[in-house]
C-alpha cells in the first residue's frame, strides 16, 4: 500500500485558473491520464474543510484568440482543480484520512463540470454505509461495475475536490453516513508482502586489539551474519557468529549457529507462525529458547487504537454532541456523536497516565462531565480483545545435555470494560505447570493477581527427592494518584512456596547446572513523583528477593532527582545494594549534560561523578555529536578518572567515530591508560537481493524497502542518515514499521538537472519481514521550452492541451505558444483547443545541437494540421 505526495502549496493559489495556465508554461509535466501512466509531481495538501465554490469565473479577454477570431473555450477551467475527462490514478483521502491509491474516472456532468464518478467498490472503500442513506437504491449495485455516480448527488452533505496537479482526490462524507472503524487502521488488503522472491545478508564485523604492557598483546575478531530469504509470505532466517581470539602464541576459533527458522504471518488470526529455533512469549511465563513450532498473536497487526489497554467510554448524547476526553489536562480524543447512546472504544493506549475526564457538550450549550478510571497493568486487555500463543518443541541450549520436550499454551481475554482473565499451561515429560489469573481496572488502581501451580518429577538424583510441587502467587499494581501526581508505574510482589519450580529452574536441576537458589519472596517497585512547575521530578526504583534454600536477601534500590534548566539537564541519584551475606554498598551519582550551541548539530557535553561507600569513586567527561550534510558522521571523545580505594587511582581517555554511507557503516575507536591501550575497528552493513539486482545497504531492521528511482542518482533518502540513490537508481530504507503506514521520502537536491522526480514521497505498509519494492516515478530527458509555429502564420491559443500519441495528457500551452516539455524529443505530440479537425495540429521537436548554459534549452517546432 503506497501513495505519493510532496510539499504543501497554498490551496487557493493552486486552484486559480490563471495560475493553472502559467504552470502549463513554467512547471513540469502535468498529470498523466490513464491507468499505466506515471504519477505527477504530487503535492500533499490539507483536505478541504468546506465545500469548494461551484464555479470560478475567469475573464479570457487578454488571452490569444483562435486563428478564425473565435474566443478560446476555457469553461473547463472554471472549476477548482480542473481536469479533463479520463481515468486518473489518484490518492484518495476521506475526511483528511488517506484511503489508498485508486483508479478514479473523472466524468463531465451538467454545466460542463468534470467531477469524480464513484462506482460501488470505490464507495465501499470510502467507508460509506449504504444502510444509513434514505434512498440506498440510488447507489450503483455491486454487480454494476460500469455504473458510477457523483457523490454529492447521492450522499447528503458529501462532496469531492480533485487536485489535478497533485493527483489527489479529497472526499468529505458526514460521519453519520460512515462505517465505524478504529483509528490507525490499515486494512489487511493493503499490507505489502514485498517482492515474491528476495533476500539479504546482514553482517557485522569488528576487530579489537589490546596491548597490556608487560603482559603481551591480544587480538579478537568477531563476525555475525544474519541471512534471510523471502518466498511469498514465508520468511526464512539464519543467524550465525564466528569469533577468533589470538594471544600468547595461541589462537582459538569458534563458530556458533544462533538460530534457524521459517516464519509467516497469518492474517485472519492476527498471528505469526514460526517453525524452527525461536523463543516462547514472556507475558505470562518466563521466556525460553526452543526448537519447534509456535503460533502466537501479533498485536502489531491491530490498529494502534486497539493495542494495549484503554477503557471503553460510554454515555448518552441528547443532541449532536461533542465528546472531549482529557487525561492529565490534555485532550486525547474529540469527536461529534449523534443523539443516543455512544461508545468510544478506540482510545490510544496511554500507559499508566491517569483517569479520563469525559466532557459532553450538547448542541444547545449544555455541558456534562464524568470520570472513567484508567490504570493499567501489562495483563489488561480491552473489552472483547484476546491474545494467545501455542508452542511445542524441545528446549534449546548448548549448555544442556538433557533438553526436555514440552508444549506451552497461554490465553488472555478482555471479559469486560475493566476485567481481563488469563491462563496458561506448560506440559513436559516430568514437569507440568498451570497458571490462572485475572486483572482489573478500578478507581483505586489496576490490579493483577495470578497463581501458578507446578509439578516436577525425576529429580531424585539432583535433590534427593523424586517429586516436588508448589505454588507461586503474583500481585501487580499500577496507579496514578491524581492529587499528588504520584505514579506507581509497576509494583509487583511474588511469593513462592518451598517446592515450587519454574520451568527454567527445573531444566537447570535436570542438567545439574550448579546450585539453584529457589525464590521465596520477590518485590519490585517503580515510582515517579513530579514536583510541579519547573522543579523537576523524583523517582524511586527498587527490588528485593530472598530464597528458601539460601540465607540472606538481595536488595537494590535507588532514589533520584531529575530536572532541566533551559538546555542543561541534571540527574542526581543515591542507591544501596545488599548481597546475600548482608554486605551493603551505598552509591551516589551526579550527571549533567548540555549542548554547546543551538544548532541541530551542536555537540553535547556530558559530565558525571560518582562515589560509593567502599571508598571507590569515578569521574568522566565526554563530548559527542553528529556532523555532515546528512548527519551521518557521529563522534565521541572522553576522559575518565577512577579511584579504587586501596587499589589506587587510574586515568584513561579515548574516542570513537562512526560514519554511515549508503553501502555500510564504519566505526573506529581507541583508548589508553597508564598501563594499557586498545584500538578497535568495525564495519556493518547488508546486501539486499531483489528483482532489480543487488544493492548494498546499512544494517537492516525487520521490514525494509528497496527504493527504485531511475536516473535519480544522488537523491538523499529522508528516512535514513547517509543514504542516497546509487548509480543504478536504487537505495535501501533499513527499517520500517510493519502493518503501519511508513512515509518514504526523497530529497531532489544533488540529482542531475536532466532528471525530474515526479513524486518525492511514497507511503507503504509492509508485512513483518517483508522486502517491499517502492518505485519513485522519474522523468528523464533534457528540459526544453518549445515555441510552436503554424504554417499559415496563425496563432496557437494559450491553454491549448498537448497530448502524446496515445492520447495521454502532457501539458498546457502557455503564452507566446510556448510549452515546457522534458524527455519527449522525436515523439509525435498533438495540440488541441477544440474537437474540430481545424482545432488540432501535430508537431515533433528536436533538442538544439548547442547545449544551453541555463537549466533548460529553447527550440522551435512547426505544428502541422492533422
Amino acid at each position: 500500500m503506497r501513495h505519493a505526495n510532496t510539499s504543501k502549496p497554498d490551496l487557493g493559489w493552486a486552484f486559480k485558473p490563471l495560475n493553472l495556465l502559467i504552470c502549463g508554461m513554467f512547471s513540469g509535466q502535468a498529470a498523466w491520464a490513464g491507468q499505466d501512466a506515471p504519477a505527477p509531481p504530487a503535492a500533499q495538501q490539507a483536505a478541504p474543510t468546506a465545500k469548494p465554490s461551484e464555479e470560478v469565473q475567469f475573464n479570457p479577454v487578454f488571452l490569444n484568440q483562435t486563428s478564425n477570431g473565435q474566443q478560446i473555450d476555457l469553461t473547463r477551467f472554471n472549476q477548482a482543480g480542473a481536469a479533463l475527462p479520463g481515468t486518473y490514478r489518484v490518492d484518495v483521502y476521506v475526511n483528511n484520512a488517506w484511503v489508498g491509491r485508486r483508479d478514479v474516472e473523472m466524468r463531465m456532468f451538467a454545466d460542463n463540470k468534470v467531477l469524480a464518478c464513484f462506482n460501488r467498490p470505490l464507495l465501499d472503500d470510502l467507508g460509506l454505509d449504504a444502510s444509513r442513506l434514505a434512498q440506498p437504491e440510488v447507489l450503483p449495485g455491486r454487480n454494476e461495475p460500469g455504473r458510477c455516480v457523483e457523490i454529492s448527488a447521492v450522499v447528503p452533505g458529501a462532496f469531492s475536490a480533485f487536485n489535478s496537479a497533485d493527483l489527489r482526490l479529497d472526499v468529505s462524507i458526514p460521519q453519520k453516513y460512515q462505517r465505524a472503524s478504529a483509528r490507525g487502521y490499515v486494512a489487511p488488503e493493503y499490507w505489502d508482502a514485498g517482492a515474491p522472491i528476495a533476500g539479504f545478508v546482514n553482517y557485522n564485523a569488528n576487530a579489537y586489539r589490546a596491548d597490556n604492557r608487560g603482559q603481551g598483546n591480544s587480538t579478537q575478531y568477531y563476525l555475525a551474519a544474519n541471512t534471510g530469504l523471502n518466498i511469498g509470505l514465508w520468511r526464512l532466517r539464519y543467524d550465525g557468529t564466528l569469533t577468533q581470539q589470538d594471544g600468547n602464541g595461541q589462537s582459538q576459533r569458534n563458530y556458533q549457529t544462533a538460530s534457524t527458522y521459517a516464519q509467516r504471518d497469518v492474517t485472519d488470526w492476527h498471528s505469526v507462525l514460526t517453525i524452527g529455533d525461536y523463543f516462547t512469549p514472556s507475558d505470562l511465563f518466563g521466556s525460553v529458547s526452543f526448537r519447534g513450532v509456535q503460533i502466537a498473536s501479533d498485536d502489531r497487526m491491530l490498529p494502534e487504537s486497539r493495542q494495549g489497554y484503554a477503557p471503553v467510554v460510554r454515555g448518552v448524547a441528547e443532541t449532536n454532541a461533542k465528546v472531549s476526553i482529557r487525561q492529565n489536562g490534555n485532550v486525547i480524543y474529540e469527536n461529534v456523536v449523534p443523539p443516543g447512546e455512544f461508545s468510544i472504544d478506540d482510545l490510544y493506549n496511554t500507559g499508566f497516565s491517569g483517569d479520563l475526564e469525559v466532557t459532553v457538550t450538547e448542541a444547545d450549550g449544555r455541558v456534562r462531565k464524568f470520570i472513567v478510571p484508567y490504570a493499567a497493568v501489562p495483563q489488561l486487555l480491552r473489552d472483547g480483545s484476546s491474545r494467545y500463543s501455542l508452542s511445542a518443541g524441545q528446549w534449546r541450549s548448548n549448555n544442556m545435555s538433557q533438553r526436555p520436550n514440552f508444549a506451552q499454551a497461554s490465553y488472555q481475554r478482555g471479559i469486560s470494560n475493566s476485567l481481563t482473565a488469563y491462563g496458561g499451561v506448560i506440559v513436559s515429560d516430568h514437569y507440568q505447570s498451570m497458571l490462572l489469573g485475572s486483572a482489573i481496572n478500578t478507581a483505586y488502581g489496576a490490579l493483577a493477581l495470578d497463581v501458578t501451580q507446578s509439578w516436577a518429577a525425576a529429580l531424585a538424583n539432583r535433590l534427593g527427592v523424586n517429586a516436588m510441587q508448589g505454588q507461586s502467587y503474583r500481585l501487580s499494581f499500577s496507579k496514578l494518584l491524581e492529587r499528588t501526581r504520584t505514579n506507581f508505574m509497576v509494583a509487583a510482589y511474588r511469593f513462592s512456596t518451598a517446592d515450587y519450580l519454574g520451568f527454567q529452574d527445573y531444566a537447570n536441576l535436570l542438567n545439574g547446572n550448579g546450585f539453584i537458589a529457589r525464590a521465596k519472596n520477590q518485590f519490585q517497585l517503580n515510582v515517579d513523583q513530579p514536583l510541579g512547575g519547573k522543579r523537576g521530578h523524583l523517582f524511586l526504583t527498587g527490588t528485593t528477593q530472598d530464597y528458601w534454600n539460601q540465607s540472606g536477601r538481595n536488595t537494590n534500590y535507588q532514589l533520584g532527582y531529575g530536572n532541566s534548566f533551559k538546555q542543561l539537564s541534571l540527574n542526581l541519584s543515591a542507591g544501596r545494594s545488599q548481597d546475600g551475606a548482608g554486605r551493603n554498598v551505598n552509591q551516589y551519582l551526579l550527571s549533567v549534560s548540555m549542548p554547546l550551541g543551538g544548532g541541530p548539530s551542536a555537540p553535547l557535553l556530558s559530565a558525571s561523578a560518582g562515589t560509593s561507600s567502599d571508598q571507590s569513586s569515578n569521574g568522566q567527561v565526554s563530548l559527542s555529536g553528529v556532523a555532515g550534510e546528512l548527519r551521518n558522521l557521529s563522534y565521541n571523545v572522553f576522559a575518565n578518572h577512577s579511584h579504587a580505594g586501596a587499589g589506587g587511582s587510574s586515568a584513561s581517555g579515548g574516542g570513537s567515530v562512526q560514519y554511515a554511507t549508503s553501502q555500510a557503516a564504519f566505526s573506529a575507536g581507541g583508548s589508553v591508560t597508564r598501563s594499557s591501550s586498545q584500538v578497535n575497528a568495525g564495519v556493518s552493513g547488508a546486501l539486499v537481493f531483489h528483482p532489480g539486482g543487488v544493492t548494498a545497504a546499512q544494517s537492516l531492521g525487520e521490514s525494509i524497502a528497496v527504493i527504485e528511482a531511475p536516473g535519480a542518482e544522488g537523491a538523499a533518502v529522508g528516512n535514513t542518515n547517509g543514504v542516497r540513490i546509487n548509480h543504478d537508481g536504487y537505495a535501501v530504507v533499513s527499517s520500517l514499521m510493519p502493518y503501519r503506514q511508513n512515509e518514504i521520502t526523497l530529497e531532489p537536491q544533488g540529482i542531475s538537472q536532466d532528471v525530474e522526480l515526479l513524486e518525492s514521497s511514497v507511503q507503504d505498509a509492509p508485512r513483518s519481514g517483508a522486502i517491499v519494492l517502492v518505485k519513485f516515478n522519474t522523468q528523464q530527458g533534457k528540459p526544453v521550452i518549445v515555441t510552436l509555429k503554424r504554417p499559415d502564420g496563425g496563432n496557437l491559443p494559450v491553454g491549448a492541451s498537448i497530448n502524446d500519441n496515445k492520447g495521454r495528457y502532457v501539458t498546457l500551452l502557455g503564452q507566446g505558444a510556448r510549452a515546457f516539455i522534458r524527455g519527449m524529443e522525436g515523439q509525435s505530440l498533438v495540440v488541441s483547443w477544440g474537437s474540430a479537425p481545424d482545432q488540432q495540429c501535430r508537431f515533433q521537436y528536436q533538442l538544439p545541437q548547442q547545449r544551453s548554459s541555463t537549466a533548460y534549452s529553447q527550440t522551435e517546432a512547426a505544428c502541422m494540421p492533422l
